[in-house]
């Protein structure tokens, strides 16, 4: 694996290269309290726009060539899978973006649907087409099909390479639509009518929602002591599992922080400075100690291995914490359950 060479930053210097004049164009300019905030959004959203139309453009280029190396396609899946870690798991903002969630992304994959439908696409002799593939299951449609077709013995990526190309641009040029039309809906504020009170409540409930979709990719793995189920990892196939995991923790950092005038600036302007301190603290500890093992499935494969995992979640456990119980009463705003709650 090579992806240790250029995952470290690899978020943050991609969320400031897109400070372009394309995010200067197109991203809505307010004087709402929001404002900071949602600019880290809209640069998320396009910054995943422009990683999945790379990652067509390279399937393009592969199917038009004569050479069967998929090196370059894999660190550009992994760079677009990065990319949308700072998406993945909200439950606040654009309805439009919100609803390409499980098109963009099939997981968990509980019977490896993925997998199943797949090989079973795959084998058809069709030349598909992104229209297609967009009214087709959402299992073949997003970033867990793509990783299929890189990673997976069965796939024929490279022992069929005209069979599977038959299906693979396809699906990553619907991964590019999918992807304009997030970073489209992020074009427009989508807070800018709620007052003070109910923006900090809304924000909290991102930062909130994100976190626990998160930990929900180490605690559905975790399973119980001593009987983890490591095919529920996300990305067990690529095994870029915990590269995923810091990148989300890296984006909720930043949505923290929002450039200084986030929830950290807010807590500090009411006084509440040693409580600001001690998120702020908590999330870079937790990167800090991050393992540089990207694979969460051999990490549960042993005993030390299990205990790292188990440590860093109940790094994020107390992050929830500190948001849910503190910050969140400090602040007197109610959250809200969300869709991982009881599952």
């Amino acid at each position: 694996m090579t992806f240790k060479l250029f995952f470290p930053s690899i978020l943050v210097l991609s969320l400031t290269a897109c400070q372009t004049s394309q995010t200067a164009s197109h991203a809505q300019q307010t004087q709402h309290v929001s404002q900071s905030t949602y600019l880290v959004e809209y640069q998320a959203a396009n910054h995943f726009s422009m990683q999945a139309h790379s990652l067509a453009e390279t399937f393009s280029e592969f199917c038009q060539a004569d050479f069967v190396d998929i090196s370059e396609i894999k660190q550009q899946w992994h760079s677009t899978m990065l990319a949308w870690m700072a998406l993945q798991g909200q439950e606040r903002g654009p309805a439009d973006a919100l609803a390409q969630s499980w098109n963009v992304q099939f997981w968990p994959d509980k019977k490896n649907t993925t997998g199943l439908k797949m090989g079973a696409l795959t084998k058809q002799d069709k030349v598909w087409t992104a229209s297609e593939i967009a009214e087709n299951s959402v299992t073949v449609q997003g970033l867990g099909s793509i990783e299929w077709m890189l990673y997976d013995s069965k796939s024929p990526l490279t022992t069929s390479k005209a069979q599977a190309c038959m299906s693979a641009t396809a699906i990553s040029e619907n991964l590019a639509n999918r992807a304009d039309t997030i970073e489209k809906a992020w074009r427009t504020n989508p807070w800018t009518k709620l007052d003070e009170k109910t923006w900090t409540s809304e924000y909290i409930a991102l930062l909130s929602n994100q976190l626990e979709f998160s930990m929900s990719k180490l605690s559905r793995p975790l399973a119980n002591i001593g009987k983890p189920r490591p095919y529920f990892s996300e990305s067990w196939r690529s095994k870029t599992s915990m590269f995923n995991l810091k990148a989300n923790i890296e984006a909720m950092q930043s949505l923290y922080l929002s450039d200084g005038n986030g929830l950290d600036k807010m807590l500090r302007d009411r006084g509440l400075v040693d409580l600001a301190e001690r998120v702020k603290t908590q999330y870079a500890n937790l990167l800090a100690t991050w393992p540089e093992e990207g694979s969460l499935f051999d990490l549960l494969q042993t005993k030390e291995g299990y205990r790292t995992v188990l440590s860093q979640y109940n790094k994020m456990e107390q992050l929830k914490y500190l948001l849910h119980d503190e910050v969140s009463v400090e602040l007197d705003v109610v959250i809200g359950f969300n869709a991982t709650d009881g599952d």
